[in-house]
């Protein structure tokens, strides 16, 4: 399940804070036991493998990372992160690079509540309801803060969990459709396709 990033590290790692003040936070992160986990990231991010490895799926792009290993996190992102543990803990630094000049309501923590139930139907006239605002007012805040309508916003999500889910999971093209909150197999399969140039079975096998 999606959850929203707050402290995330703390939860799973051994975190050793190297710099911090309102814009950055860096620091590195050891976790002792695999985790495999599925995140929503408000803020922009750098994350360097300094040992171990992990795979980590962005954009619906899979990245095999390894030492010495960047990869740029864009704010706003739902990121899929299996972290491998062998004879060694895995270990990363993390340069969190917050934005604090965003005006109006928290996008951070709306669309984080959003991609928290990306695989559930989400109306957008009650999403509307429940951050208090008119259905055309948050038309306008989505598209502002998203760069897209929330509808697109929330396909592209689900469309990445999907990826992840028939990739890494090896999850059937059936279930992987309905986890990531499609209702109807072909919308899903056409939207797929539009997407990532590929057929969801083909991505799978």
């Amino acid at each position: 399940m999606i959850t929203p990033f707050s402290n995330f590290n703390e939860r799973k790692a051994r975190v050793q804070r190297l710099y911090t003040n309102p814009v950055l936070d860096m620091a590195l992160c050891g976790y002792e036991r695999a985790s495999e986990d599925e995140f929503f990231m408000p803020h922009a991010a750098l994350t360097c493998v300094k040992q171990g490895r992990k795979t980590v799926y962005l954009d619906g792009k899979k990245h095999e990372m390894k030492e010495g290993d960047i990869l740029y996190i864009p704010k706003y992102a739902v990121i899929y992160s299996d972290i491998e543990v062998k004879d060694r803990p895995f270990i990363s630094l993390n340069t969190v690079i917050r934005d604090e000049t965003l005006p109006g309501s928290d996008p951070a923590a709306i669309l984080g509540a959003i991609a928290a139930t990306v695989n559930q139907p989400q109306p957008l006239t009650q999403l509307a309801r429940l951050h208090h605002m008119s259905l055309s007012t948050f038309k306008r805040w989505a598209l502002r803060n998203t760069g897209s309508s929330l509808h697109q916003w929330i396909i592209q999500r689900r469309l990445e969990r999907a990826r992840y889910l028939l990739e890494h999971k090896r999850m059937p093209v059936s279930q992987a459709c309905h986890e990531s909150g499609f209702q109807d197999i072909s919308y899903f399969i056409r939207k797929f396709r539009e997407r990532f140039g590929l057929t969801p079975g083909s991505i799978r096998n």
